[in-house]
């Protein structure tokens, strides 16, 4: 496969990953992650580190769109800026323990944990989208959590997102809206969480992946390919308003049955990886 090819591919992964973020406040990981395992195996990189170069490559390009779809739905005025400041303490623990733990675990691990999370969630959306009235938002006295375990699950869910490699919209929007949130402010909600879960992720991938001397193709910063991050970011940005946008235009069952179709796309992805 020739160089320009594979950048025309990390490019086209990116529009397409910062287009979710945009719609769902997802960060664009749940496509980026499984792109990129696939063409790093095909590439003839060391399986020991695959997933590793995918999920820290991942966090990296987050971290940007996380910002551009933060900023969209604030103008839209989705997000719940003084929820974003009572979580993100424990967000960030969660994040920092979590990546550490997925810059060391297996990559079966890892794969079985993104296919979990993913199958998951998709199957409670397509749940709630058409057998509950999803047109009407929950408002939030109707349902609510109490301080402790609120931030104890914001932790938990900040540390999968970073094991993951994804901003957390696919495990974030779900909780707010169980807590709830309407579901566009969960989703703008999400984005603006999605900031510090990449930040703090992609800071941990690329100090850990320093220390591992064997095992990562040229071109790597750490736990982070520069190609795939460069092609993905440009992509990501130029397609992220465009996604918001359409975002604020869809019904809320539209944006359920969407967001649920994404996930389990997604998730077949890195079941076919799992053989790889």
């Amino acid at each position: 496969m020739s160089i320009a090819s594979v950048l025309v591919i990390y490019f086209t992964t990116g529009c397409v990953a910062g287009y979710l973020a945009g719609l769902f406040g997802i960060g664009g990981g749940i496509v980026i992650v499984p792109v990129l395992t696939i063409m790093f195996h095909e590439f003839g990189f060391p399986s020991q580190t695959t997933v590793q170069l995918s999920v820290g490559t991942s966090m990296a390009v987050v971290a940007l769109t996380a910002i551009v779809s933060a900023r969209v739905h604030h103008k839209n005025g989705n997000v719940d800026w003084a929820r974003v400041k009572f979580l993100m303490p424990c967000v960030v623990i969660g994040v920092l323990i979590g990546a550490l733990i997925g810059a060391s675990v297996s990559r079966f691990v890892l794969l079985m944990s993104v296919i979990t999370f993913e199958i998951a969630v998709a199957v409670q959306f397509l749940y709630q989208a058409f057998y509950t009235r999803e047109d009407v938002p929950l408002k939030s006295e109707q349902r609510s959590l109490p301080a402790v375990p609120m931030l104890g699950c914001s932790s938990i869910l900040g540390g999968v997102s970073s094991i993951v490699g994804i901003a957390g919209g696919s495990l974030f929007v779900p909780f707010l809206t169980y807590c709830g949130v309407g579901l566009r402010t969960s989703i703008g909600t999400a984005a603006a969480l999605g900031v510090p879960v990449g930040l703090v992720a992609t800071a941990v991938y690329l100090a850990v992946g320093l220390t591992a001397i064997q095992g990562l193709p040229a071109y790597s910063v750490g736990y982070v390919y520069m190609p795939a991050f460069a092609g993905c970011v440009v992509g990501s940005l130029l397609t992220t308003k465009y996604g918001a946008a359409l975002g604020k235009k869809m019904s809320v069952r539209q944006l359920k049955i969407a967001f649920a179709i994404v996930l389990l796309l997604a998730a077949t992805k890195m079941i076919a990886g799992l053989g790889q």
